[in-house]
């Protein structure tokens, strides 16, 4: 018999047939709820790597709170649910099987009310209730467990592949079917805990009108979360049969509101801020710029940044790394090239920013990159410049360009790095939203945009209310 015939037979073996705790059907998946945990958990360090981690303890433990109050009505109540507000200025939340919640502070610049925060987590409990994540990773994974071997799957390098897998299968989104579901469960869940679902429809139609003023905020958000007219049409609805707007709902915008005092709005000190061809990251403390002519954007991990040529073959890319412990150049090489498949062409020494460090070249197929290695205190940087074997030399100037931008910088440069916090103001008779755009920004063309961020109706807030207060530096340039 064929190994692949074997590998078949005992993959037939593992499938089990499990309960859906929400529809309580018969379902065949290859993972148990405890492997469905472990490997939530495994994967946690690199939700953290790649958005970072809000250091407002009594934001997080806020949000845990309405996050515990939630799980407690949902289908899995018995799961150890952990809830973390990442320090990403995209509007996103995520959950990790086995009740592991994130929230972006981005998103919760954006909501008005705990009832909304509250349906945010009932929606993404939603997915841990119905196992949509590790349904979804099942279905990403199975294309490889020949390759892998139905062994590997509970073997630490198959838990490893795993977790890869699995953050990025729900980064790309779920189906409309799973996202239905998901807000009726979401709608449910903060029903059951005591919350007027109508916040929660209030908030998704709010979102679909920034889908045509501003897509570019939405953007992340509606490509793993679509919301459609159709969604909105359905949770109103259901919302609705749940008796939304009924006595003893709670609302609790001042409550909410109260807690988003200062907190960081736009790019935070780990996710960097860009000015031209400039990079400059506060928390790491670096900054490097772009070649002329090249486009500029962070990375996908929390305080890198890439930069791009416009034909798109050559590209730099800087990443700052939280070492356990101090390294050497040297030894940071070493665990960057272990396992890459990359052979060295040369090395040197080389002193970039202050910092003495390793340049090292490297070719891997139809790829050949050079990459810095520096090294200050427990923080490593890595530099890497890579294109093509045949243009590689077109790219030399550019590259060295990019690798003596770089500058440690010290702890009184990376304090000027601009970072900017949300303020609240209780409107006062009198108060028109034209008003209070002069106010704070010195001209009434904000009036509608101030409006809109906080989810209020007519020309002037009520007296009495709190009303966010974008900075005035972020504001988008609108016409007159």
């Amino acid at each position: 018999m064929s190994k692949k015939a074997l590998l078949l037979i005992a993959l037939t073996f593992l499938l089990g047939c499990a309960v859906n705790p929400v529809t309580q059907q018969q379902e065949f998946l290859v993972f148990s709820e405890g492997y469905e945990i472990r490997l939530g958990r495994e994967a946690q360090r690199s939700v953290l790597v790649r958005f970072g981690r809000y250091g407002d303890q009594g934001l997080q433990g806020y949000v845990s709170e309405v996050g515990q109050r939630i799980a407690g009505v949902s289908h899995r109540p018995h799961l150890d649910y952990r809830f973390t507000v990442t320090d990403s200025s995209v509007l996103n939340a995520m959950a990790l099987p086995g009740g592991f919640i994130y929230v972006n502070r981005g998103l919760l610049a954006y909501l008005n009310s705990e009832a909304q925060l509250a349906g945010v987590l009932g929606h993404e409990m939603g997915h841990v209730a119905a196992r949509h994540g590790i349904k979804h990773y099942q279905a990403a994974l199975g294309a490889q467990l020949l390759s892998l071997g139905v062994a590997a799957l509970t073997e630490s390098r198959g838990l490893v592949l795993g977790t890869n897998l699995l953050l990025e299968a729900i980064l790309k989104g779920y189906s409309r079917r799973d996202e239905y579901q998901a807000d009726e469960l979401g709608l449910l869940y903060m029903y059951s805990a005591g919350y007027d679902p109508s916040e929660m429809v209030k908030f998704l139609t709010i979102l679909k009108g920034f889908e045509r003023r501003e897509p570019n905020l939405v953007e992340q958000l509606f490509s793993s979360h679509p919301l459609t007219s159709d969604r909105i049409a359905r949770a109103r609805a259901y919302a609705r049969e749940l008796g939304a707007g009924g006595r003893g709902l709670t609302v609790g915008r001042e409550r909410y509101l109260r807690h988003l005092e200062g907190m960081v709005f736009g790019p935070g000190a780990m996710e960097g801020v860009i000015e031209g061809r400039r990079f400059r990251n506060r928390h790491f403390r670096y900054e490097v710029k772009a070649p002329e002519g090249w486009s500029l954007r962070r990375g996908e991990r929390i305080g890198s940044v890439e930069t791009v040529h416009p034909s798109g073959h050559l590209r730099c890319q800087a990443l700052a790394l939280e070492l356990p412990r101090p390294l050497s150049p040297y030894e940071l090489a070493q665990q960057v090239e272990r396992g890459s498949g990359f052979k060295r062409l040369w090395s040197s020494r080389v002193i970039l920013g202050g910092l003495h460090g390793l340049k090292v070249d490297y070719v891997e197929g139809r790829v050949r990159a050079r990459i810095a290695y520096l090294v200050r205190g427990r923080t490593g940087f890595v530099l890497c410049c890579s294109a093509p074997r045949g243009l590689f030399p077109l790219g030399e100037g550019p590259f060295e360009g990019f690798l003596r931008s770089f500058r440690s910088l010290r702890p009184q440069e990376a304090e000027e790095v601009p970072l900017y916090r949300l303020k609240i103001y209780r409107a006062r008779p009198g108060d028109t939203f034209r008003s209070l755009s002069r106010r704070f920004y010195g001209t009434a063309r904000y009036a509608e945009d101030l409006r809109t961020f906080n989810g209020l109706e007519g020309r002037a807030p009520p007296p009495g209310t709190l009303i966010k207060v974008k900075p005035k530096a972020l504001l988008r340039k609108e016409g007159t």
